[in-house]
């Protein structure tokens, strides 16, 4: 194998270490990381991603979101392998409608942390299953599912519109002045039955144990045929630490989170100065 190790004010103590064929499979999360604020691409990162792929290199996206809410944005990246959903909960090939993996979380806790928001005016809840978002205010339709046409399920009792099934994932919309304080609550209050993982600055998600990026990552490298050490990953979040700490590059971004960076082999500059673009470059279209 053969080592690459970036400038030493970057490095953790671990060097990012690639197979011999080089980096085959680049794993991206959106938010933060490749998708900016005004929701657009930077042409340099686009371009990166296309000549990535023109060398025959898979390109996917690691994402909290949905595969119902990210087609336009994968096609717009020019992703050409499955993708990865809701935290790793789901692995499916957008061209055939494939799903590879498929990970629910418990209805009991998620009916659990519902009984807890009421008590919480403040905690805006909002069920995410297949491809259906259940709400108790209309108002609580992400951005994201509006952008794909997606109309939510209004409904007073969110807790009985999951009789017909598990659902994928639980997210309470918060202030950012209260994020932090709520992650611990809900971490405490649900125990060892499920992940609780601060996502976004106002975002905290409930998920099964299994349903994180590293593990879907594994499975879709696994499908793909390729060892971990042909993988690279960039993220910003703490949602992205599994697969940092999995894939044989891992990438945390300038503007990421302390755990982030902690779990990646190299710190990449920040978004505004495309630094998924920068590590792409430097680690994958080497020669």
């Amino acid at each position: 194998m053969t080592e690459l190790a970036p400038a030493s004010s970057q490095i953790n103590s671990t060097h990012p270490v690639v197979a011999e064929g080089g980096i085959r499979l680049i794993a991206l999360d959106l938010d933060g990381t490749v998708l900016r604020n005004d929701h657009t691409f930077s042409e340099r990162v686009l371009a990166v991603v296309r000549e990535a792929t023109a060398r025959g290199i898979f390109v996917t996206i690691a994402t909290g979101r949905s595969a119902a809410t990210v087609r336009a944005v994968a096609a717009t990246l020019g992703v050409n392998a499955p993708v990865i959903c809701q935290h790793g909960g789901i692995v499916a090939d957008l061209r055939t409608g494939e799903v590879l993996r498929h990970v629910t979380v418990d209805r009991a806790v998620v009916c659990d942390v519902l009984s807890l928001a009421q008590q919480h005016p403040s905690w805006h809840p909002v069920i995410f299953r297949d491809d259906e978002i259940i709400v108790t205010e209309k108002r609580l339709q992400t951005r994201e599912y509006s952008l794909a046409n997606i109309e939510p399920t209004v409904t007073d009792d969110p807790c009985a519109a999951l009789d017909s099934g598990d659902p994928d994932k639980l997210m309470l919309m918060l202030d950012p002045s209260e994020t932090a304080a709520v992650l611990h609550q809900v971490t405490e209050f649900v125990g060892g039955r499920a992940a609780v993982v601060q996502s976004s600055r106002r975002l905290v998600e409930v998920h099964d144990h299994a349903a994180v990026k590293g593990a879907a990552l594994a499975h879709l490298a696994a499908h793909l045929g390729l060892p971990r050490e042909a993988v690279m990953a960039i993220g910003d979040h703490d949602n992205d630490e599994t697969m940092l700490s999995w894939a044989g590059v891992g990438v945390a971004m300038g503007n990421g989170s302390p755990r982030a960076k902690a779990a990646a082999d190299w710190i990449a500059p920040e978004i505004s100065a495309d630094g998924a673009a920068v590590a792409i470059e430097r680690f994958a279209l080497v020669g």
